[in-house]
């Protein structure tokens, strides 16, 4: 009796200390819901972010979001989906990474085609781009979708602006940092680009080049840049103190030659919830 209940004991100690399995990233399964243009959520349960192309957001709702996300939902809603996967299956927030295809057509060049987005590639991914860049072309030649807008115009696109780190941006320099995309087909050298704010300072990038599709994450603070585009690209803008205000800033993004190239705001919501 004693030697038993010690192997129970010991056996529900083993099960609670044991490290948790992730769920197996399903080969297909049916989309029953679509949140946007790129997010979804399947018959598993599991939640997508589609792979190799932005769409653009709903909150705050930006031009052809609902639009994107129709899209979306007309061409996968309901539907059995092939998913497939690059280096890595899930982001950091548990979401699968993953490729949407529906008798036989991609969703992401879908999307594409259309101007319902474009072209994002998080490296590693060893993914053909050859067809989703003529399909992103074709759609920006007829300024369809995103294209018509005056955003998407410049060479560059700031997709997403962290101006408030985690914690104290003072002990968290780096965390501060925008994710900038190369929209054209062509790569480009961003030496001598520079990126200022809401009051005119302004930090020059150092030699950097930035395939088709590919983004480069700018830190405020001081690190080794990171110019391999087998892996994320990162510049490091120098600065020993924090870049932009919490509250209330605006990033633009100028080439070599001092012409403004994309523009950003960051403000805190004073709405009431």
């Amino acid at each position: 009796m004693t030697f038993l209940l010690f192997s129970l004991l010991a056996g529900s100690r083993l099960a609670e200390s044991a490290e948790p399995v992730a769920a197996s990233a399903p080969e297909t399964a049916t989309v029953v819901s679509v949140y946007d243009g790129d997010t979804m959520t399947l018959g598993t349960g599991d939640k997508v972010r589609l792979r190799l192309v932005n769409t653009p957001e709903l909150r705050p709702l930006e031009p052809y979001g609902l639009e994107a996300r129709a899209t979306t939902t007309a061409f996968a809603a309901g539907k059995t989906a092939t998913l497939g996967y690059g280096a890595t299956e899930r982001d950091g927030y548990g979401r699968l990474l993953a490729s949407i295809t529906v008798d036989g057509q991609g969703l992401a060049e879908h999307l594409l085609d259309r101007g319902m987005g474009h072209l994002f590639v998080i490296p590693p991914d060893q993914t053909d781009l050859g067809p989703l860049l003529a399909a992103q072309e074709r759609a920006r030649a007829a300024k369809r979708g995103i294209w018509s807008t005056a955003m998407f115009q410049g060479a560059m696109h700031i997709t997403s602006f962290h101006a408030n780190a985690d914690g104290d941006d003072r002990t968290n320099v780096n965390g501060e940092y925008l994710r900038i995309c190369n929209l054209t087909p062509d790569a480009i050298d961003m030496a001598g680009w520079r990126l200022a704010d809401i009051n005119g300072n302004s930090w020059e990038f150092p030699q950097i080049i930035v395939p088709p599709g590919h983004t480069v994450k700018a830190h405020s603070g001081r690190g080794p840049d990171q110019k391999d585009p087998e892996a994320q690209l990162e510049v490091y803008l120098q600065s020993m103190d924090p870049i932009w205000n919490n509250k209330e800033d605006r990033a633009t993004l100028y080439d070599r030659y001092g012409r403004v190239v994309d523009t950003r705001a960051h403000q805190v919501s004073t709405d009431t919830p």
